[in-house]
Formats: structure tokens, sequence, C-alpha cells
């Protein structure tokens, strides 16, 4: 079975990284997750993250480029997790789609009830900021 393509958006703002809650009567019922969602057919990466920023969250991004490719069989499918970074450019911030959100200290990600896809960006992400190199997010 071909994965699912799904993109994730890494947003930073003042030091902290953006998580989404997933809504009750999602697959997976409210585990945090990075922003994003499922690539339409013909639509290119980038543009399914601006989509899907301002259909969940009313957020204008600016997508700054690949951070991170992630591949992760679930019980149902494979996804494979297109992860970019962005920044906040717009639009004030508002839970459209969405059970919730939170600016989280990168130290914190992994232990939040993630996605499971979502761990390696996630370690990543901890990882870099505790070799104190932020200059790639």
């Amino acid at each position: 079975m071909l994965p699912l393509i799904v993109t994730a958006a890494i947003v930073r703002h003042e030091g902290k990284i953006l998580l989404t809650r997933r809504k009750p009567d999602a697959p997976y019922p409210l585990f945090w997750e990075f922003p994003g969602g499922k690539l339409e057919s013909e639509e290119h990466p980038e543009a399914c993250i601006v989509r899907e920023m301002r259909e969940e969250l009313a957020m204008e991004v600016s997508v700054q480029g690949i951070y991170d490719v992630v591949y992760f069989r679930y019980p149902e499918r494979p996804v494979l997790v297109l992860a970019y970074r962005c920044a906040w450019v717009g639009g004030e911030l508002c839970e459209l789609d969405v059970a919730g959100h939170c600016w989280a200290d990168p130290a914190e990600l992994p232990r939040f009830d993630l996605l499971p896809a979502d761990y390696p960006l996630a370690e990543r992400i901890a990882q870099e900021f505790s070799d104190a190199d932020t200059s790639r997010l």
C-alpha cells in the first residue's frame, strides 16, 4: 500500500513550537500533533501547509523550507510526513478545526501525547535545542 502523504508545519514563535490537538471525533482523538494535513491530489506540499494552516487555525504562514521527512507505518496504513519550517506572518490564531493548541518549549515536545509519526520530529527538535543550535529551525 502506498503511503498517505501528509504535511506538518514546524512553527516557532518567541522560542516556542506550535502544537495542535486533534478533535475528539478524529482518528487518534485528542492526540497532539504538529499542525498540517493530507496532501490533496495535484497539490504542492508547500501549498498544502498554507491551506491547512488557514483552514485549521486562521493563520497565514510563510513556508521556509523542508525540515525533515518521516516515514511511519500505522496499523491502518503507512504515512510519509513532510515537515516544513514555517513562519507565522499573519492572521489571528483561532481554533477553527482543532480541539486546542499550545506553544510548547522545544525540550518538552517529546513528553506530549503526540501522534506516533510526530515523535521523531519532536525528538529532533528537542535534541537540537538541547545542543543550543536553534539556527536550523
